[in-house]
Parts: C-alpha cells; sequence; structure tokens
C-alpha cells in the first residue's frame, strides 16, 4: 500500500490532502527508485564499515583486494547519490509541470478565477518552487535517508549494544522536539506567503498603474508604500528563518553528537578501537540524511502553507477539464440556420433582455453604464451557462473549446492580444488554417503592406500587447482573426476608436457582405454599418447573492 505521504487522500475539510497524488503514472517507477537506491546505500555504507573494522582488527593482512573493495563501496554510494539527485529532480520537475498546467487551466479558462496578476505570478513561481522543494528535497530524501538511517542503526545494535544505544539517544531527542518545530515553522511559513502574495499583488497593480501614477507625481510615495510591503516580506523571512534555522542546525549537529557519545562509551573501555573507526564511518556517511532530515521539516511546511491556495485553484481545473470532456462528449452539433438568440442572459448582477437576430442583422449594444457595455462582451466570450446563448443553432455554454471558437469571433479595444507569430496569433480561432486563408483575411483588413514590408512576414513575433507593431495594425490583426472563416457571431467592441480611417473603411466595406449577425459597441455606428437595431443592456437588477464570488478569497489576496 503507498505511503500515506504519497498518496495524499482527497478530503473536503483538508486543502492540503485535496493536491494531487505524487503516487501516479511514470511518477511510482520514480518513487521505488529512489527507495532502492536509499537501500542500495545503506547496504555498501555497512558492507563498507565493515571492511573497515575488518581492516583495522588484529591480525591486519591486508592485501589489494580489500583495497579494492573498500574502493568499490566508496564508488557504490557516490554513483548511488548521484542518480538519486538526477531521479529527485526528474521527479519533481515532472510533478511540478502537471500542477502548472493545472493553475494556468484554472487562471485562464476557468471564469470563477479570482486571483490578481501578482498572486498568479506568486503562485506559477513561489509556491510552485515550494511544491517542487517538498517533492525533490523533501519526500527524496525521507524515501532514501529513512531506509539508510534505520539499516545503519540496526546494523550498530548488531555489531555494539552500547554503541547502538549512544548512537539513538541523540537522534531520538532530535525525533521528539521535530513535531514542536514543526507547527512553528508552518505558522511563519504561512505569514511569510501571505505578506509575499500581498507585494506581489500591490507590485502588479501598481505596475500597471505607472501612468497614472506619474501623472500624479506620487512616483515616491508608490515606492514608500512598496518598501513598506517589501519590508513587511523581510521580516516574516527573518521570522521564519528563527525556526528554520534552528531545525536545520539541531539536526546537522545530531551526527556530533553521536560522535561525542561514541567517544564517552570507547572512554569508558565499552568498545575497541576498530568498532569505534567503523562507528564514526557510518555516522559520517548518516550526516548528509540528518542534515537532510532539517531541511524536509521546512519544505514540508512550506509545501502545507502553499498547498492551502494552491489545492482549491488545482481542483477547478480539474473541474474545468471534466466540464470539458462532458461538453465534448454531448455535443450535437450545429443547424446552420445561422440565428442569434439570447434569453435569460445576466450581466454583473443586472438580468438582460432577450434578444433575437438572423443572419446579416447588425446589433449596436446600448447602455447607461459604459461599464455594463464591456460587462456584457466579457461574460458572452466567457459564458459556460447552458441554454442562455444560442448561435446557429447550437447552444454556446454547451459547445466544446473546438467548436466553440466556430461559433463566434471576437475584436476588443479592452482586451490585450496575446504573444506569438502574427501567423499564429491570425490563426487563434482556426488553427487549423491554411497561411492562403490568413494572408488573405489579413489582406481585408489591410494588413498586407506590412506583411510585404516585414523581412519576417507571418513570422513576425508580437509581444507585450503587440509590439512591435502599432495599436491600429493590432486593432486590424484583432480583427483579422475574428472574421476569420465567416463565424455566425461576430462581436466588435470600440474597434472603430483604435482603427485609422483606411481601416475602419475596409472594415465597412467587409461588414456590408458580412453573412452572420454583428455585436456592436461604438459610439459611431454609422463608420461601420449603414443600418442597425439597437439592444438596451441595462438590465434589471436581480436578486443579490451575498456568497457569490467569496469563494475565490485566500489568503495571499
Amino acid at each position: 500500500m503507498p505511503l500515506k505521504f504519497l498518496t495524499v487522500p482527497n478530503r473536503v475539510d483538508d486543502p492540503i490532502r485535496q493536491m494531487p497524488t505524487v503516487w501516479a503514472g511514470e511518477r511510482r517507477g520514480q518513487l521505488v527508485t529512489l527507495v532502492v537506491l536509499g537501500l542500495l546505500e545503506a547496504v555498501l555504507a555497512v558492507l563498507l564499515s565493515l571492511q573497515v573494522e575488518a581492516l583495522l582488527t588484529p591480525p591486519r593482512d591486508t592485501d589489494w583486494w580489500d583495497i579494492a573493495s573498500v574502493v568499490g563501496f566508496i564508488g557504490g554510494i557516490l554513483a548511488s547519490r548521484w542518480l538519486e539527485r538526477v531521479v529527485a529532480e526528474a521527479l519533481g520537475q515532472g510533478y511540478v509541470y502537471e500542477q502548472r498546467h493545472r493553475l494556468l487551466m484554472s487562471a485562464i479558462g476557468s471564469v470563477e478565477y479570482s486571483g490578481s496578476l501578482g498572486v498568479t505570478v506568486t503562485r506559477a513561481s513561489n509556491d510552485l518552487s515550494a511544491v517542487r522543494n517538498w517533492i525533490a528535497l523533501g519526500i527524496v530524501p525521507l524515501l532514501t535517508g529513512a531506509p539508510l538511517i534505520l539499516v545503519i542503526l540496526g546494523a550498530l545494535f548488531a555489531l555494539d549494544l552500547q554503541i547502538g544505544m549512544a548512537v539513538s539517544i541523540p537522534l531520538a531527542v532530535v525525533l521528539l522536539l521535530i513535531p514542536l518545530l514543526s507547527r512553528l515553522t508552518l505558522q511563519r511559513a504561512r505569514e511569510l506567503r501571505r505578506q509575499r502574495g500581498r507585494m506581489s499583488a500591490r507590485i502588479a497593480d501598481t505596475v500597471m498603474a505607472g501612468e497614472s501614477v506619474r501623472a500624479s507625481g506620487a512616483v515616491q510615495r508608490e515606492i514608500n508604500a512598496l518598501d513598506r510591503h517589501s519590508q513587511r516580506v523581510a521580516d516574516a523571512a527573518v521570522d521564519r528563518a528563527w525556526v528554520s534555522g534552528f531545525t536545520r542546525s539541531l539536526t546537522a549537529t545530531a551526527t556530533s553528537a553521536c560522535t561525542i557519545a561514541v567517544v564517552l562509551v570507547s572512554v569508558l573501555g565499552y568498545t575497541d578501537t576498530a568498532s569505534v573507526a567503523s562507528t564514526m564511518l557510518l555516522l559520517g556517511i548518516l550526516t548528509t540524511p540528518l542534515t537532510d532530515l532539517g531541511r524536509v521539516v521546512e519544505y514540508r511546511q512550506n509545501f502545507r502553507a502553499a498547498a492551502r491556495t494552491l489545492a482549491p485553484v488545482l481542483t477547478d481545473a480539474d473541474e474545468f477539464k471534466r466540464e470539458e470532456r462532458r461538453r465534448a462528449k454531448g455535443w450535437t452539433g450545429m443547424s446552420g440556420n445561422g440565428e442569434v438568440e439570447i434569453k435569460g442572459l445576466q450581466v454583473a448582477g443586472r438580468l438582460l433582455p432577450d434578444l433575437h437576430a438572423i443572419p446579416g442583422d447588425r446589433v449596436l449594444l446600448t447602455a447607461t453604464d459604459p461599464h455594463q457595455l464591456r460587462a456584457t462582451v466579457a461574460t458572452l466570450a466567457s459564458l459556460f451557462e447552458e441554454d442562455v446563448v444560442h448561435v446557429d443553432g447550437a447552444d454556446l455554454g454547451q459547445a466544446p473549446g473546438k467548436y466553440r471558437r466556430e461559433l463566434f469571433g471576437v475584436a476588443s479595444e479592452a482586451v490585450p492580444i496575446e504573444r506569438g507569430s502574427v501567423h499564429r496569433l491570425a490563426s487563434f480561432r482556426a488553427p487549423g488554417a491554411s497561411e492562403d486563408e490568413i494572408k488573405g483575411v489579413l489582406d481585408i483588413v489591410g494588413l498586407k503592406p506590412v506583411l510585404d514590408a516585414d523581412e519576417k512576414g507571418l513570422a513576425r513575433q508580437l509581444k507585450n500587447d503587440g509590439q512591435p507593431w502599432t495599436t491600429s495594425q493590432v486593432m486590424q490583426l484583432k480583427v483579422a482573426r475574428a472574421i476569420l472563416r465567416d463565424p455566425p457571431l461576430l462581436v466588435l467592441e470600440g474597434v472603430d476608436n483604435i482603427l485609422d480611417d483606411d481601416s475602419v473603411e475596409l472594415l465597412r466595406e467587409h461588414l456590408m457582405y458580412f453573412p452572420g449577425v454583428v455585436l456592436m459597441v461604438t459610439p459611431k455606428p454609422e463608420r461601420l454599418v449603414g443600418s442597425w437595431q439597437e439592444w438596451d443592456v441595462d438590465g434589471v437588477e436581480v436578486a443579490y447573492d451575498p456568497q457569490a464570488g467569496k469563494e475565490g478569497l485566500d489568503e495571499d489576496e
């Protein structure tokens, strides 16, 4: 049966136990390999000590075979430790790779995700580093060190009872203090990561608001505020170091205490010189696993602190995957009528009026509050609620991702563009689009001269919201991928605010013959279309749920 700290059974009341199990897939083979390596090191260490004791026991009749065996045992220990580190790193990185995938899946794919940019970066770096350290530097020393310590202690008791007792007493004292130190380490680790999360969120928010800070002449004021957060992080780290440092020093000096105990046994005449020499050799080999034990406590508690916020997020990612598989299994396709029907849509706590549009309709979204316009577009783009929006006869909430992108395209001034090549970004909705298709749609929006003038063409890499292209060119790219393959529903939000006049005219010409339904958010719809109908998205207020959104709050925010 797998060890408890590897299986980590799921329990709703304990987020730490909701972390995905380490005992899974190819990691099982790696874990078994580590246990075998630990046992191998222990056996080699015992054989080495026996050989050394035999060499020192009169009559001393040493030959080359004796020396070669000692060198061979040392080489075997060296090789096994080397391989142990490689397997440990592979184990830790493999586990973190999976959890990073889940974290990003939740952050990007889940509508319920509430973490800020700073908190998300902290989770993807510091928290996952804590997870990696626990796997590679915590679990691994337990798997390899525990057999090594137990075998060596057993060998000492078997060889000399007095020496075994002398070595066991300091180790027992350390083991008795570990639980208390573990609790203190967890408290300090939680406080440190809480302060780090707040600092990261503050830094991200301040950098994003840099223009406002500069305009207000408040650069020094914000730097001072960040310094205060940074100082809290430093203080929390020092507080943790008092406990973790004592734990490490305690385990590191355990072998020294064992050595003194062995010397006292020898001075009192309870053992001979050869036994002392072999015991000292074994204690030297024990130094590394005992020192690692002090780090294991710190890594374990750092992992527990990180898991309190990571576990719910990773669970959301698994739920998202399950829902996506369910949608794929139940997908029945599109009817091909091209109509758009919206019924019962709630946006920002308000129920919107129903909308029914047929192919060729142009619909202008209106509202007294401009924020409601942005919220409506964001809700439509991320909606997974079933039986609310139907496009081309298909329920948008039931559509799997690869079919969902075929139903509608969105071009918005409020949404940054992803990082990647022009080819990748233009074909974002249709990954299978040919190069001719991509060039054709880019030509429609007027980007052909830009690509012709660039020696990299479609391979040009855009980053940091489309740099080095201009804002107008980036918006042209957004429009191009939104209209690629004429989706039944096209959503345009503020595109004419960014596009230059020539690009607006090209878009207007294309919309004259665009076959699908177009939803627009613009102060001047006449720039895009000749006629339109209005859809008032102010809506009516619905009952407020005081519990809504609380599940996304956690201690690092």
